[in-house]
């Protein structure tokens, strides 16, 4: 295995451990529509920064059926963002954002059938480690 692969992956574990642990402690000082006015303030304006760098490099926006599937992904993603500030008002951030962070399973389990992408046992019971370690921790 290339280092580059471990090292981006701490790095993205590292940057979304903070991120949800970042967004528990500004839900519960500020509120959760203050919290939400906030982070899409941050949001509207990273991504004006990246349309802007888009733009320079050229890229164009055309609707295509894998356009749209992306699309429909970040209307998915809006909701889940939406429901999981929710859940960090509501409960304990020692247990959603654990919970939450087992959304890949989700998308193991559908590149193996709806890309056929092969897994290895060892990546299979992975998995099933993870779904089973969230059923404990809804314990």
């Amino acid at each position: 295995m290339r280092l580059e692969i471990p090292l981006l992956g701490l790095a993205i574990i590292l940057m979304w451990g903070l991120w949800g642990f970042l967004y528990k402690y500004g839900i519960d000082r500020l509120g959760l529509f203050r919290a939400l006015f906030v982070t899409n303030v941050m949001y509207m304006l990273s991504n004006l920064v990246i349309l802007a760098y888009l733009y320079h490099r050229g890229v164009d926006f055309s609707l295509s059926p894998p356009a749209a599937l992306l699309m429909l992904g970040t209307v998915l993603g809006v909701g889940a963002s939406l429901l999981f500030m929710l859940a960090l008002e509501r409960y304990p951030g020692s247990i959603v954002i654990p919970l939450t962070a087992l959304y890949p399973a989700v998308s193991a389990v559908l590149a193996v059938l709806v890309l056929g992408e092969k897994i290895k046992a060892v990546n299979a019971l992975g998995i099933v480690l993870a779904i089973l370690a969230g059923y404990l921790l809804t314990r």
